[in-house]
């Protein structure tokens, strides 16, 4: 019968249920378990009943739906269990204290050939920006860096002066208002992640190294996208500039812009020549590091200034 041989049933147990529906007698134990475990007979006062197929096909379907959830629930587990394991020894280091995600961060300088991309919320355990160790030696021999520091170094006289001095050694600054983690990028093969975790016992910490994997290139893309909207800083930015936001002015200057006028129109708004205009629009294109005046546009709408 082909519905028993579906079941997993030995040919032996297939003959046994065919006699019992003959009521003839069967002999064979195990091919009678075979019958009982799948619930098609029971014994009832010593006698071998056969119980209705429905009931008993119908239980049957039950307890493999049941384990087929746990084969799914199971295979969950088990793939992150597998993930986890596999990152911890191919791709991935969760660093155990800060002085180990500081000692890391220190061996950068010496470790990159070529270029560096980092964005920093400024130190972890301290809140503060610092310059790391052997970052001017670095770009002495030629290391390329490329940093994105968060709008707090526009508003601390002391960390803008750190970061006009990496400047002025070749680093390429910008600022981003909302920087949402340390990021230090070697070379595209590996970068130190960096994150304040707030918990019960006050601010700490949570630091990993990324290998080559796609979580690093991941982790570029961030960089990339954030720096094409941050703003340059030079080293005549000063305390506030751009954060602060743009002078009255200015605002109405960009909203001329945004609706559309010319800059003869716009000239005769402010009683100003054309040529005053267009001096403002440049200066203001260069505070948001915009090529375009669609460019500033854009860059003024993200600053909130529109």
């Amino acid at each position: 019968m082909e519905p028993l041989r579906a079941l997993g049933l030995s040919a032996e147990a297939e003959t046994a249920y065919v006699d019992l529906l003959h009521d003839k007698p069967v002999d064979d134990e195990a091919a009678v378990d075979e019958l009982l475990t799948l619930g098609l007979v029971e014994r009832s006062e010593g006698e071998l009943v056969i119980r209705p197929p429905r009931r008993a096909m119908d239980a049957l379907a039950e307890r493999h739906t049941r384990q087929a959830e746990l084969a799914r629930d199971s295979a969950e587990l088990l793939n992150e269990l597998w993930k986890a394991a596999a990152g911890r020894q191919d791709y991935l280091e969760v660093l155990p204290t800060y002085a180990a995600s500081q000692a890391v961060l220190n061996s950068v300088q010496a470790d990159a050939h070529e270029q560096v991309r980092a964005m920093t919320m400024g130190n972890l355990a301290a809140r503060e920006l610092r310059i790391v160790e052997g970052m001017f030696e670095a770009l002495e021999r030629g290391v390329r860096y490329d940093v994105i520091y968060g709008a707090h170094v526009l508003q601390d006289a002391n960390a803008l002066h750190l970061v006009q001095s990496c400047i002025e050694a070749g680093e390429q600054a910008r600022v981003f208002p909302h920087v949402p983690l340390n990021i230090t990028i070697v070379d595209d093969r590996w970068a130190l992640v960096g994150a304040r975790a707030e918990g019960q016992k006050g601010p700490g910490f949570v630091a990993l190294v990324v290998h080559d994997s796609p979580l690093l290139s991941g982790f570029a893309r961030i960089f990339e996208a954030l720096w094409r909207i941050a703003v340059p800083i030079t080293n005549t930015t000063e305390l506030n500039d751009v954060t602060a936001g743009p002078s009255l002015d200015a605002k109405r200057l960009l909203t001329y812009l945004s609706a559309g006028l010319t800059d003869e129109s716009i000239a005769r708004e402010f009683g100003v020549s054309e040529r005053t205009i267009a001096r403002r629009i440049g200066r203001l294109q260069e505070a948001l590091g915009a090529q375009t005046r669609f460019q500033l546009g854009v860059q003024a709408s993200r600053q909130g200034w529109l």
